[in-house]
């Protein structure tokens, strides 16, 4: 009985699990008018600024504004922040 849970045990643990995958705002390929570091400076704008005279003034575009809104209605704004890590160090 001990030799059968050896090895069923062994056999549990050769099995390799599959990695998470990534969340897909961390894959997926951006238009032109989005990046990671617009729609964080357009959440903190959301919350703290004048966001339509960041869109007047070229700061942030409307694409911008409209996915900080989802990230911040979805909780995700973590995702955009750690895609924008990645921008920064490919720069």
């Amino acid at each position: 009985m001990a030799l059968l849970a050896a090895i069923a045990l062994a056999g549990c643990a050769g099995e390799a699990e599959a990695a998470p995958s990534p969340h897909p705002t961390l894959v997926r390929e951006l238009p032109s008018d989005l990046s990671a570091r617009g729609v964080l400076l357009a959440a903190v704008l959301l919350s703290e600024g004048d966001v339509e005279r960041a869109v007047a003034d070229g700061l942030v575009t409307p694409a911008e504004v409209d996915e900080a809104i989802r990230a911040i209605e979805r909780e995700e704004l973590d995702v955009w922040a750690q895609r924008a890590e990645t921008e920064i160090a490919e720069d």
